[in-house]
């Protein structure tokens, strides 16, 4: 065996370097490269998700390690000349030819290497051996650690100089081998276990380099330090490993055992019949899904972290990640998990809980639990209990949406899982923080054609790489139902066709390997309900309405389907005399919270009566999964479903007394007649015939209420989706825009298909076309939105709008957030530039510097709007698509709005 303490020359190479600007007698501008190797695997072996590769250590720690080969290459070295590796190679020459060094990694460990690490692969009893196509997958999987596969063609313009670097990565290799010592790898017969492996690993080496790579936790040493290989990895790398994976809140934990409802939920002390019966009911071996429909307030938020809580507590997963429609409705989740979640571990574990969607960090409830890196290394490695269990989350994992699906228990938009399988940077450390979690994802009804088939590749993948699911809806339909299951269960690798017949309501489908089980479920005693529908044809009716509730001190709500039309009501209302509130998605984000937090606290369960005495005109923001509870509820006519969503915000809680006595929901409808003509609701509801494009499902959704008169709960709403959903049911009229509809659906299938990794496909760079976030998106918008960022003109300077406090100014170390405070999303057509005079160009570009240099860059996503203010409110210019003049105005209560006309 060589000398490993021997001058091999290798410690001389760089692999992470800093300016020259340290004291060398106590610090290093470099870090030498087999130290960042070691330090990266031996992060890679202590993490808890680790195990489930199914590899023995010294072989996960050998792969691991390879993973930055490929910075044993000119290309790379001669990035930091003064760093250049002299006592290898002489002098650094003036050029190099410049090449990618995960490129470079793939090209030494698949062909330069090959027979080198030969014995890293083993064969089997039979005398199989791995075939190199196979190989080429686990070196794609670690070579490909910068967030997505690549490929040795892609160098294959220019002559790579193994000369050079050949002999000093066979001596890496070779000292490798004598640290790690591996046993060989047998040889994978099962394409599938083959593929898991390959997926887990590829998240598995990014996950440890972001961890390994952080200077605070690894700090820099000198060439001689790391003269003698294994004394630094087994007494250097393997102790601040462990120190590192606490410190970022991915310490190893205990799941609790399972106790019944009662231990997760001290308050509950009678079940719902669905809490109840997933209390008890058996689960599948193996990875499960599990489908529950039942109706608003059931307690199925409750019934599913029963259900997770079991799954976990059997050992089929570590975690928990809850996925929701919205961010609003992410937020709401956290404050409830945020009371709930430590139930699930055992007491002498801290697990992380965070709030995982692009304004995260502008909740300020979850920014006030993060905590600082050396807080959880002194809380948890001093056994400092009472400090630890005040800790929700690291800051490393809250501090960035990617992350923040690793920790233990995350909850997040649905965009945040949705990103694993799309094509997308960093798509493997998404598919690493779902990997061994049961995925729970609340409304799973709520999406168009193109996300319920990136669902389906999710669900598909999730089953794939051993992972549980449960689904959560009031209104789901069969058929769609049935497409999920299926999906799952393709994961599952079952050919087997299974087909769901019941249509019971409530019910839980538990699906496994086996098959799949459909349980009827009585309803929550109480939530019976028969809800009278009043069809309403005229605006001037449904402000009556509300105008008379309002006088009686009721809770309002109106659920209008445009922004436009949230506004336009709330000032007819307002001339009436009547206050409003308004709440909408077109807020800059400090006001959208603010609004968020009242409404909340006004109209849900512990709303006061003098507090709900009040009207709240809407989009569909609040709709789904916000607890919220009004006395009289009216609506403009949407899809059947979302219909019976909105009528879940009627009368929600028991309450002693109210306003208004009485189960009727009013629906703002032009008259189903018979045969209605191709303008039936664009003439009276323009804007709903602008965001449902399907007239002929709004004209069966009219038609069947207005047949049954009535929504009854829970006997009939199976019947009444259905019904609506009935695309046999097409009016002559209104074929010509529902076929269309039906085809843009179609297109919208083709294209997330498109779009979505294919498992089968592997970690390579040519099985999708791999991009940036930004470049392939989660939902499909036939108009394209920009980020608009407002800002005051205050003493010669641009201020973020947020940063206006009662009349002050933030302090200046705040203007980053307060940038991102200030955004509001607009439709590109209506707002696709703001140009500003020559005497303030000076200062918005001093304000656009304080942007990320991708913000900087992207001035055509990226707007800044220049608000002045004026005696009729905050004014601002800019130009829309078609470059005319347009005037806007923003005010904390009725949002962003694009002035009628153009402005001289």
């Amino acid at each position: 065996m060589p000398d490993m303490t021997e001058d091999n020359g290798l410690n001389f190479f760089w692999g992470k370097a800093r300016p020259v600007s340290v004291d060398f007698e106590t610090d290093s501008s470099i870090h030498p490269l087999i130290a960042h190797m070691l330090d990266v695997a031996a992060v890679a072996i202590l993490l808890p998700g680790s195990q489930r590769l199914g590899l023995d250590y010294r072989q996960l720690g050998m792969l691991v390690a390879l993973h930055d080969i490929g910075k044993l290459t000119p290309a790379f070295q001669a990035k930091v000349p003064e760093c250049w590796p002299e006592q290898a190679w002489g002098e650094c020459p003036d050029e190099v030819v410049a090449s990618r060094h995960d490129v470079d990694g793939l090209l030494l460990l698949d062909c330069v290497c090959r027979e080198e690490l030969a014995p890293l692969f083993g064969t089997d009893s039979e005398g199989f051996d791995w075939l190199p196509i196979d190989k080429r997958r686990l070196w794609r999987a670690v070579a490909g650690h910068h967030g997505q596969p690549v490929s040795i063609n892609d160098n294959q313009n220019r002559e790579f100089d193994v000369k050079l670097s050949t002999p000093y990565a066979h001596k890496l290799v070779s000292l490798l081998f004598d640290l790690f010592r591996p046993p060989p790898i047998p040889p994978y017969h099962s394409l599938d276990h083959l593929l898991q492996l390959e997926w887990q690993l590829a998240g598995l080496t990014v996950q440890a380099d972001w961890i390994g790579s952080r200077r605070e936790w690894f700090p820099y040493v000198r060439p001689d330090d790391v003269a003698d290989f294994a004394g630094y990895f087994w007494n250097k790398a393997l102790h601040r490993a462990q120190g590192a994976i606490v410190q970022a809140g991915l310490a190893p934990v205990s799941i609790s055992p399972f106790q019944g409802i009662a231990h997760l939920f001290p308050h509950i002390r009678t079940p719902s019949p669905v809490q109840a019966l997933l209390d008890v009911t058996s689960l599948p071996a193996g990875p499960a899904l599990v489908v529950i429909e039942d109706m608003t307030g059931s307690g199925k938020t409750e019934a599913a972290l029963v259900a997770a809580h079991r799954l976990m507590a059997s050992g089929r997963a570590s975690g928990l990640f809850v996925a929701l429609p919205t961010m609003a409705t992410a937020n709401a989740m956290f404050d409830r998990l945020a009371l709930a979640y430590r139930s699930l571990f055992q007491a002498s574990s801290h697990p992380s809980l965070a709030l995982a969607h692009g304004r995260a960090l502008l909740d300020e409830r979850f920014v006030s639990v993060l905590a600082p890196d050396d807080a959880l290394d002194s809380a948890v490695l001093k056994k400092d209990l009472e400090q630890a269990a005040e800790i929700c989350c690291s800051a490393w994992l809250g501090s960035e949406t990617r992350r923040a699906l690793l920790a233990q228990v995350g909850v997040g938009t649905i965009d945040q899982a949705l990103m694993a399988v799309l094509p997308v940077r960093f798509a493997t450390v998404r598919q690493a923080g779902l990997a061994g979690k049961v995925l729970l994802v609340d409304e799973c009804h709520a999406y168009d054609p193109y996300m319920q088939e990136e669902m389906v590749a999710l669900l598909r993948f999730h089953a794939a790489m051993g992972g549980s699911a449960i689904l959560l809806s009031a209104t789901l339909t069969k058929a769609v139902r049935q497409k999920l299951m299926d999906a799952f269960r393709e994961g599952l690798r079952q050919e087997e066709s299974v087909s769901l017949s019941c249509m019971a309501y409530p019910l839980v489908t538990v699906v496994g390997a086996v098959g799949a089980e459909e349980l009827p479920c009585a309803p929550r005693p109480g939530l019976e309900r028969s809800i009278t529908v009043r069809q309403v044809r005229e605006e001037a009716a449904v402000m009556a309405e509300v105008s008379s509730a309002a006088a009686k001190g009721a809770a309002v709500a109106w659920v209008r389907n445009t922004v436009d039309d949230v506004i336009a009501s709330a000032k007819a209302l307002k001339e009436k005399g009547i206050e409003t509130m308004v709440f909408h998605a077109r807020f800059a984000m400090v006001d959208r919270l603010a609004i968020e937090r009242e409404v909340l606290a006004r109209f849900g369960k512990n709303g006061t009566t003098a507090d709900r005495a009040a009207v709240l005109i809407a989009s569909q923001v609040i709709e789904q999964s916000l607890d919220l509870d009004f006395d009289v509820l009216c609506t403009d006519l949407a899809p059947m479903d979302l219909i019976i969503q909105r009528a879940g915000r009627l009368r929600r809680h028991t309450r002693k007394q109210r306003a208004v006595d009485c189960d009727e929901i009013y629906i703002f409808s032009p008259d189903p007649v018979a045969a209605p003509d191709p303008k039936w609701i664009s003439r009276v509801l323009p804007g709903t015939a602008a965001v449902y494009r399907d007239p002929a499902l709004l004209w069966r959704t009219a038609k069947v209420l207005q047949l049954k008169g009535k929504i009854q709960s829970p006997d009939e709403i199976r019947e009444l989706i259905e019904e609506a959903g009935n695309i046999s049911d097409v009016p002559d009229g209104l074929m010509a825009a529902s076929d269309e509809a039906e085809g843009k659906g179609r297109a919208a299938r083709g294209e997330a298909m498109r779009n979505v990794l294919d498992y089968e496909a592997g970690y390579a760079p040519d099985s999708a076309l791999w991009e940036r976030e930004v470049r392939t998106s989660t939902r499909l918008e036939e108009r394209p939105y920009v980020t608009v960022r407002l800002g005051v003109m205050k003493e010669g300077q641009v201020w973020p709008w947020a940063a206006l406090q009662e009349g002050a100014l933030a302090a200046s170390h705040e203007r980053k957030r307060a940038w991102a405070l200030s955004e509001v999303s607009v439709a590109r057509h209506a707002l696709a530039s703001c140009p500003v005079a020559d005497t303030q160009q000076e200062a918005v570009a001093a304000a656009r510097a304080e942007w990320s240099r991708w913000e900087r860059q992207a001035e055509d996503q990226f707007l800044l709007l220049l608000l002045k203010e004026t005696e009729e409110g905050w004014r601002g210019f800019g130009r829309n698509e078609a470059a005319q003049d347009v005037g806007v105005c923003y005010d904390e209560k009725y949002g962003f709005q694009i002035l009628k006309g153009t402005l001289t």
